[in-house]
C-alpha cells in the first residue's frame, strides 16, 4: 500500500492526501489484491506458463474455447472474492492488453513514433510486470449538445496542446475513473464515435502514464463508508469503496513510446473496437455481472427465508422469477463462448451479440433482485439498532426480542444491515447505477444489437408463409 505514496496528486474532501493513510482505500486495495493472491493459492486456474515464464491467466490469448473457459473460471473466482462489487479489478485491462498486443499494427505511425509499437510494447511490458492499471474513458458531460472541442473551458475530455521530437504535452478532464487513487498506471482514450467539430483533431488521443506523472491531478468523489460504524453496522459500504475520481491533466508530459494514438479522429474511434479489448474485456465483465446478480438474488432468497415468508405462494413466484433472470444470464454467457470464432490472428473471440444481450438485460436483472430484497426486509431493515447496542446495557434485551425460530438476533440484524448497504444506502445506489451505464449507454447498446442480429432463419420462415 505504502508504494502508492509515490507523489501522485490525490485529492479527497479538498485536500491532498497520502493514499495509504484512508482506512477504506487499504481494504479496497487488499480485496483488488485477491487476483495477485489467487495467482499463489488456486495457480492451476489463475495462470499459464509460455516461454518458461508464469504469468495471470487473464494476459493469454485465447486460441481455443478451453482458453476462454478457464478465463471465465478464474475471472469469477476473482470476482467471487468481492461479492462482484469491484468491477474493474486488473483482470478487467489485463485481458485487453492480451489481445492488443497482437491487434494493435493497425494504429499506424507518424514523424515520430510507430504507434502500432508502442502499444504492442506497453501491453507487453504490463504482461512482464503484472501492473495495475485503470482506464480514462469517459469525457465529462459538460454539454451534450456541443462537440467537446466546442466547449471553450478546454476541459470536456483530453487533448495535446503540444508536440516535440520527445513526446506530447496534454491538458483536460476525464471522469468516472474507476480505481485510478489506488492504480499503477492510467490507460487514457476516448469512447467510439468520439464526435468533434471540424479543423480541431487535437482531443483524438490515445495514450498511457503512471498515476505520479507531474500534472496528473486525480480528484476523487465523496466516500460512501461510515466511519464510526463497524462492518456489522454496513457489511460492504464499510469493507470496500471502488473509488470513482475525476482527472486533471495540467500540461502533463506524454513521451512517444506511450502514445497510441495523436490528432487521428479515425484512429481515436477504432482504437477501443478494433484492438479486441472492448470484446475480451467485456466477457470479464460479464462474468463479474453474473457473480454479482447470483449475489443480490441469493440475497433476496436469504432475507424471504429469514423473515419467514418463503412459504407463501406469491414470494416464490417472485424468487422464481430471480432465479430464472439468473439462469438466463448464465446461459447467454456459455453461448456467448460456445458460438465465439477464430479471427484474423487466430485469437478465439467471444460473440459479440450475446454480450450486448448480458450488458442490456443484466442492470435490469440485478434491480429486480435489489427491489425484492428491499420490498422483503422493509421496515425490518430501518428499525435495526447500532451493532454496539448489543454490547451495550440493552444487548440482552435486543438478544432475546429480535432472535426468530429461524436466525439469532445478531445474524439477522446483520443480513438486514446488508439488505440496507447493498439496496438503500448510497454505496448500493451507487453499485447499480455502475451497473447500468458502465458499459455504455444502454439505448446505444440495445440500437447496436437490434442492427447486428441474425435473424436470417426467421425471415426465411416469414418469407415462405408470406408467398404461398
Amino acid at each position: 500500500m505504502e508504494q502508492l505514496d509515490d507523489g501522485r496528486e490525490v485529492y479527497l474532501n479538498g485536500q491532498r492526501i497520502k493514499v495509504s493513510e484512508v482506512p477504506i482505500f487499504r481494504k479496497t486495495l487488499a480485496l483488488n489484491n485477491q487476483y495477485y493472491a489467487l495467482q499463489r493459492t488456486h495457480p492451476q486456474v489463475h495462470t499459464y506458463q509460455e516461454n518458461g515464464r508464469t504469468y495471470d491467466i487473464a494476459f493469454k490469448v485465447p486460441r481455443t474455447i478451453n482458453d476462454l473457459r478457464q478465463k471465465h473460471q478464474a475471472y469469477q473466482e476473482i470476482a467471487q472474492s468481492n461479492n462482484g462489487m469491484l468491477g474493474r479489478t486488473p483482470d478487467f485491462l489485463n485481458t485487453g492488453m492480451a489481445v492488443l498486443a497482437e491487434r494493435s499494427a493497425f494504429l499506424g505511425h507518424n514523424q515520430y513514433t510507430d504507434f502500432g509499437e508502442n502499444a504492442k510494447h506497453y501491453a507487453e511490458w504490463i504482461k512482464e510486470n503484472d501492473v495495475f492499471i485503470s482506464h480514462a474513458l469517459q469525457n465529462p458531460q459538460l454539454d451534450r449538445q456541443k462537440a467537446i472541442n466546442g466547449i471553450p473551458s478546454g476541459y470536456a475530455g483530453v487533448h495535446v496542446l503540444e508536440r516535440t521530437a520527445d513526446g506530447i504535452v496534454v491538458s483536460g478532464a476525464k471522469m468516472v475513473n474507476t480505481m485510478a487513487p489506488i492504480a499503477d498506471d492510467l490507460l487514457v482514450f476516448n469512447p467510439p464515435e468520439l464526435l468533434l467539430e471540424k479543423g480541431d483533431t487535437s482531443y483524438a488521443v490515445a495514450f498511457a502514464t503512471p498515476l505520479n506523472n507531474p500534472g496528473v491531478k486525480v480528484i476523487c468523489r465523496k466516500l460512501l463508508d461510515h466511519p464510526g460504524y463497524t462492518e456489522d453496522d454496513y457489511p460492504l459500504s464499510n469493507a470496500l469503496d471502488e473509488i470513482d475520481a475525476y482527472i486533471v491533466f495540467d500540461h502533463a508530459f506524454i513521451p512517444w513510446n506511450k502514445v497510441f494514438v495523436e490528432n487521428d479522429v479515425e484512429m481515436s474511434n477504432r482504437f477501443f473496437i478494433e484492438s479486441g479489448m472492448f470484446i475480451h474485456t467485456s466477457h470479464q465483465d460479464e462474468v463479474r455481472g453474473i457473480t454479482k446478480l447470483e449475489f443480490a438474488t441469493s440475497l433476496a432468497i436469504r432475507t424471504a427465508h429469514v423473515l419467514g415468508l418463503d412459504g407463501f405462494l406469491g414470494v416464490q413466484e417472485k424468487l422464481g422469477r430471480l432465479t430464472a433472470n439468473l439462469e438466463l444470464i448464465k446461459g447467454t454467457i456459455t453461448r456467448s463462448e460456445e458460438e465465439g470464432h477464430l479471427d484474423e490472428f487466430g485469437i478465439y473471440t467471444p460473440s459479440q451479440q450475446a454480450l450486448l444481450a448480458v450488458r442490456s438485460t443484466l442492470p435490469e436483472f440485478y434491480e429486480t433482485a435489489l427491489k425484492a430484497a428491499q420490498h422483503f426486509a422493509a421496515g425490518s431493515m430501518v428499525g435495526v439498532p447500532g451493532f454496539a447496542e448489543f454490547k451495550g446495557e440493552n444487548g440482552p434485551l435486543l438478544e432475546q426480542a429480535l432472535t426468530t425460530d429461524r436466525a439469532e438476533a445478531q445474524d439477522r440484524s446483520k443480513l438486514l444491515n446488508l439488505v440496507f448497504d447493498l439496496t438503500t444506502a448510497g454505496f448500493g445506489q451507487r453499485q447499480l447505477m455502475y451497473e447500468y451505464y458502465h458499459g455504455g449507454d444502454p439505448m446505444r447498446i440495445r440500437s447496436m444489437h437490434y442492427h447486428d442480429e441474425n435473424l436470417s432463419a426467421g425471415n426465411a420462415m416469414l418469407d415462405n408463409l408470406l408467398k404461398r
